[in-house]
């Protein structure tokens, strides 16, 4: 009958507010938890990714040092300056993400035990004083009706047994509509939180969409550049060359040895004299020797 579908919809109501109170709140609460640990982890990123970049800037100090590897130096700095740039959007995302989630779910959190523990008492002690009110008027009613059997006036009583069936009546739809609204305010309370979580997951997904694309136009802006920069390993720059040059005797390779018999002429010569020109001959080609080697030696670091 109608009391025990009002009894099946506070129960449903009750077990709302409970399922807030005993499932979500501390689930809530262990999601705030876990957030801080990932909030914990991110930041030790950013501690991690600080001493990665300087190394960073370490290198490039060492190629600007070089010869031959002067812009690569400039390239390994404008990385160390970029990966700069991406770690202070994410410490800016991670002061975000602790405002705008963690700290908003955790004061949610504090205040909404009191609140629902309150809000959940007041709608029990208003359903028990409704249907205590119906109890009493029960009671009443059967009192009358056994004064009406064992009177031999039970017209007598009719009026009042009416009245008393009207207020019954009465009171129990105020009673069935209360725990219908009660259970509308459960299931109104329940999806309001859940409605909070995620628009505040919404506002962290916002967060990264606008740190990853800062992060992707941070990124591209040099790559074509910084591949350039290295797409050569063998060609030494201008500069290096011009010092090679510089370096280098004037004299090299098999032209320095033609030139070297040109000077000596050999079929003429007195035995002494070969001898100290086959002296000057070994002296130029160590001279060859060693400026090759430089070549190759420099050709085998870069």
């Amino acid at each position: 009958g109608k009391m025990s579908r009002t009894e099946e919809v506070n129960k449903m109501t009750e077990n709302v507010y409970k399922g807030i109170l005993d499932q979500f709140n501390p689930s809530l609460k262990n999601f705030v938890t876990m957030g801080k640990h990932y909030e914990k982890a991110l930041t030790g990123v950013t501690v991690a990714a600080k001493g990665y970049f300087d190394a960073l800037v370490k290198l490039g100090e060492l190629a600007s040092d070089s010869q031959g590897s002067k812009e690569l130096g400039d390239t390994l700095f404008q990385m160390a300056e970029v990966h700069r740039q991406i770690q202070v959007q994410l410490e800016d995302v991670l002061k975000l993400f602790h405002s705008e989630l963690l700290a908003q779910l955790e004061q949610k959190l504090e205040l909404d035990i009191k609140y629902l523990t309150a809000t959940l008492k007041k709608y029990q002690s208003e359903r028990r004083s409704k249907s205590e009110s119906i109890e009493r008027c029960q009671s009443q009613l059967k009192k009358l009706r056994r004064k009406s059997q064992g009177s031999r006036h039970p017209n007598k009583y009719g009026d009042r047994e009416m009245q008393f069936v009207e207020l019954m009546s009465r009171r129990q739809g105020e009673l069935d509509a209360m725990v219908a609204t009660g259970y509308k305010s459960a299931l109104t309370e329940e999806r309001r939180r859940y409605c909070f979580l995620v628009d505040r997951q919404c506002c962290v997904t916002k967060l990264l969409i606008n740190y990853h694309s800062k992060v992707r136009e941070l990124l591209s802006q040099k790559l074509s550049s910084w591949q350039l920069s290295c797409s050569q390993p063998t060609k030494l720059p201008e500069r290096a060359l011009n010092l090679l040059r510089h370096t280098a005797p004037q004299s090299s390779g098999a032209a320095g040895i033609a030139e070297a018999l040109r000077h000596t002429k050999l079929s003429s010569a007195q035995p002494e004299q070969v001898g100290s020109y086959l002296f000057i001959l070994a002296e130029t080609l160590v001279q060859c020797f060693s400026v090759h080697c430089t070549v190759v030696v420099f050709h085998r670091i870069i």
